[in-house]
């Protein structure tokens, strides 16, 4: 069934909050229905971003280009979401407050992407600013969970550490990519 870009970018957001709202809880408390459900997101988001080519085929120009740039930001960002999840469970990753803080910016920045496709004029631009803020925190918090792991005595657990703290530094980077895109399309 062909859907609507607007529904196939609400679809893409929501499972993008799903991922970072799954990411958010294992970074709290790991269980395996954390993990599960980072990862059912990740299959979502393929679906959602064939159906969001598919509604896009029709656009022309910028629009055209800033809806697929949007597509495929927004899957970018869950496939590094639900990575950090995978790669802290394989390699063993402990929680702790460094990484549930990066998660919970994370967390935030998708709430903000998916209210700001949600909506239009100066509330998409105020939610995209919004946006854009969690996704800096999460950089900034990565910056200091990076600084903190090299005080770690095991260089292995310091690379772990590093290795899901750029997932998700990587997934609010992809965000940042989203609302750019988004943004492109106020102007018009």
């Amino acid at each position: 069934m062909k859907r609507s870009a607007p529904e196939s970018l609400k679809g893409q957001t929501e499972t993008l909050a799903a991922a970072a709202a799954a990411a958010a809880d294992w970074f709290r408390r790991p269980a395996p229905s954390a993990l599960s459900a980072a990862r059912t997101a990740r299959l979502r988001a393929m679906g959602w971003r064939d159906a969001a080519v598919l509604a896009n085929k029709s656009f022309r120009g910028f629009a055209k280009t800033d809806a697929a740039d949007v597509s495929f930001a927004l899957r970018e960002a869950v496939e590094h979401t639900a990575q950090a999840v995978s790669e802290a469970v394989r390699y063993g990753v402990e929680p702790d407050d460094g990484l549930l803080k990066i998660a919970d910016a994370v967390r935030e920045a998708a709430k903000s992407l998916a209210a700001a496709a949600a909506s239009r004029g100066k509330h998409r631009a105020e939610a995209l600013i919004l946006a854009k803020k969690w996704a800096g925190e999460a950089e900034r918090l990565r910056r200091l969970t990076r600084a903190d792991a090299q005080e770690d005595p095991s260089i292995t657990n310091a690379l772990k550490r590093e290795a899901v703290s750029t997932r998700l530094s990587n997934a609010a980077e992809a965000m940042q990519q989203a609302c750019d895109a988004l943004a492109g399309g106020l102007a018009e």
